[in-house]
């Protein structure tokens, strides 16, 4: 697992879901008068979110050079 305060961690996705979560709800409560809609835009924000961010961290490819060495010779 990568280290914490890595951008790919578990606590940085869910906080970066949750900061666009609470973005799209306050758009939403303005737009919509229905509670039940404003919800359902948030916890599909969330999934979709949270979703994108878990398989761009699955198809990300390892760094494989060594720290302090130049990538190209």
């Amino acid at each position: 697992m990568p280290k914490k305060n890595s951008p790919t961690s578990l606590n940085s996705m869910l906080g970066f879901s949750a900061v666009a979560t609470a973005f799209v709800v306050a758009i939403a409560a303005g737009a919509f008068d229905d509670l039940f809609r404003v919800v359902l835009a948030g916890a599909i924000t969330f999934v979709i979110v949270m979703g994108g961010l878990f398989v761009l961290n699955l198809v990300a490819k390892d760094d494989e050079s060594e720290p302090g060495k130049p990538r190209l010779k």
